[in-house]
Parts: structure tokens; sequence; C-alpha cells
């Protein structure tokens, strides 16, 4: 993530991932993104590119069942551009879930300190309306309507508990 605001949401959404690991809840990771590196001195990485594209930023297990998701902050807007999800992330959440697994996207709205599990169903529905011409980002009401706010509880970033509430509506 570009700014320090996602960077310090992917810190938070870590500790979170390490206090579900060591309470027994989940076991959900960061995926490193695959770099190649092109100079090295003295065994640090100098100059380096991107390797191949990435899936999504976590992937893990909970209550059984696979865990993929990929996490945006959106520093100053009320919306969340669709172009900040790359095709093969998109792609990549929608296959995992054909296999069965829980895909959505969480989106940390820092102007306004409030995050959001939102399913893939709901952004399935902002992309085809997307490509048929229609708006090319998720307005913060579509969110507050149709995602599942995140508190913090157990954890700093508690988001397993909207994963519960979202799995509930859509099994």
């Amino acid at each position: 993530m570009a700014n320090n605001k996602g960077a310090e949401f992917e810190r938070m959404l870590d500790i979170s991932n390490e206090m579900y690991s060591n309470k027994g809840i989940a076991k959900i990771v960061k995926r490193p993104t695959p770099i190649k590196a092109l100079r090295v001195v003295k065994g640090r990485i100098v100059k380096a590119t991107y390797d191949k594209k990435s899936t999504v930023d976590y992937d893990g297990v909970y209550q059984g069942k696979s865990i993929q998701f990929e996490a945006k902050s959106v520093l100053d807007l009320a919306r969340m551009p669709l172009d900040r999800i790359e095709s093969h992330q998109y792609d990549h959440l929608v296959e995992c879930a054909s296999h069965g697994a829980v895909s959505f996207i969480i989106v940390y709205f820092a102007k306004y300190g409030i995050t959001f599990v939102y399913p893939l169903e709901r952004l399935k529905q902002s992309y085809r309306a997307s490509e048929e011409g229609g708006r090319k980002s998720i307005p913060l009401s579509e969110f507050e309507e149709h995602g599942y706010e995140v508190k913090t509880g157990r954890v700093p970033v508690d988001y397993l508990v909207a994963v519960d509430a979202m799995m509930t509506k859509y099994a």
C-alpha cells in the first residue's frame, strides 16, 4: 500500500492475525509479493523487480474454510475506486470462491476511521455494473448498506466477527 495509513492498516491486520493465531481462532497470513533480486550488496537486496503478479494480500483457514481477501485503505475519499483491485486479484477471489473459499475485500476508510468487510457477491455486482458503463467505484454508502462494519474486539481489527455475519448471510 502506497500511503502510511494503508501501511498502518496492514500492520494492524498483521497484529490481529497473529493474535487470532495465538488464541487458536484462525491461521491467516499476509502473502509476500514475489520479487526477483536484480542487485544484491552485502547480502541485502538493493534493486528488485516484481517477479510475477501476486494473488491477494491475505489467506488462511478459519473454521475449516479457506479465507482469501484483499485489503485496501482509502485515504480521503468516500468511495473505493474499483481499479484499486487488480483484475488478477479479482479473478483469484472469484476462482477461490468457486472452490468453496470465503472470499472478500476489507476496506479501511481512513478519513472516517471505519473498516468494512465487503462480500465477493457484492463486489461481483459492482464489477458487472462497471463493465456495463456504471460506476467505477463503490460508494461508502454501499459499504454501509451491504458490507459488514469491523470493530475492535478480541483483536484490534476483529474482522472475523464480520466474516461470521457474512458467512451466515451468504451460506
